[in-house]
């Protein structure tokens, strides 16, 4: 019977008495009884390596299974020992399944309401809309209709454009963030957030480290995008870990780019104006709002 490489990295830090390092881990590995019984170590070219990807894949995250003890700058200078054996299996969810937590958690904390943008319905066909460009999620917090009828004529003037009278959101959901795919995910969301006033990067697993939480404040810092913690059980309840900068100028260049790239951004930005005009929010041009535990989670499209 096949075993789990992460299997056998657990039952040898659950017979050790101190943490070990990446190296000795690999060396107890290969003396191990079911160390061939492992398909994955046996069809890596190298499982030296495989093993470190390994370790750093489970010590990170908002659960980790491995503990580090001294940190490095690499695997091999890290001590690791066992903080839990029981793991809870992975799911096959994706990123699409988080999209109603997302949908409702920024109504109820932003007044925002969202559409998803679909990637596959590109106007154009000979035009590609990749992910460094594409928004997972857009959003619209209509402002100027918290503003009586006097003043909402006067807002208006102003345009679309304006802060005042309307905010506009983009999301970038992830289902996993850790130290080693930050950086991807990160810089994904500052490209895919230009044209809005505010951006966010969203998670459900995120990891907890003060290390890492300390870089999210420093890449804020440096380009604005904010960070949520999203809580797939209970939505309303999710964690801003990193408040995202304001913009008061949106990227109209890259707006008209996407309206023309993109069938389900066009209709955002259409309806937006909509709401300009008629001073209320269509519910059908917008991502339902399903609370959980009534209707379930519903992918958007």
């Amino acid at each position: 019977m096949t075993v789990k490489l992460v299997d056998l990295i657990i039952d040898v830090l659950e017979h050790s008495k101190t943490p070990l390092k990446h190296q000795d881990i690999f060396a107890l590995l290969e003396r191990h009884p079911r160390y061939n019984d492992c398909e994955y170590l046996q069809s890596v070219k190298v499982p030296y390596s495989a093993v470190a990807r390994c370790l750093s894949k489970y010590s990170s995250g908002s659960n980790p299974i491995f503990g580090i003890s001294d940190e490095g700058n690499a695997v091999a200078h890290r001590s690791f020992f066992l903080k839990s054996k029981n793991f809870p299996e992975i799911q096959s969810f994706t990123e699409v399944s988080l999209h109603p937590c997302l949908v409702e958690f920024a109504h109820a904390r932003f007044n925002v309401r969202c559409k998803t943008i679909n990637a596959l319905k590109v106007l154009r066909k000979k035009d590609k809309i990749g992910k460094w460009t594409n928004p997972d999620i857009v959003g619209v917090n209509p402002v100027m209709l918290n503003l009586n009828d006097l003043f909402q004529k006067e807002v208006e003037k102003l345009g679309m454009l304006s802060t005042r009278v309307m905010q506009f959101y983009s999301f970038e959901l992830k289902l996993k963030i850790d130290k080693g795919n930050i950086t991807e995910c990160y810089f994904q969301a500052v490209s895919n957030s230009t044209w809005a006033n505010i951006g966010y990067l969203v998670a459900e697993d995120l990891d907890t480290d003060s290390a890492f939480l300390s870089n999210l404040a420093r890449l804020n810092n440096g380009y604005g995008i904010g960070v949520i913690k999203l809580n797939r059980e209970n939505p309303v309840k999710s964690e801003i870990i990193v408040s995202a900068r304001e913009r008061e100028v949106v990227d109209i260049n890259f707006m008209n780019f996407l309206s023309e790239m993109n069938r389900d951004f066009y209709e955002f930005i259409e309806e937006s104006r909509n709401i300009i005009e008629t001073k209320e929010v269509n519910s059908e041009k917008f991502d339902k709002i399903i609370p959980q535990g009534k209707e379930g989670l519903l992918p958007p499209y």
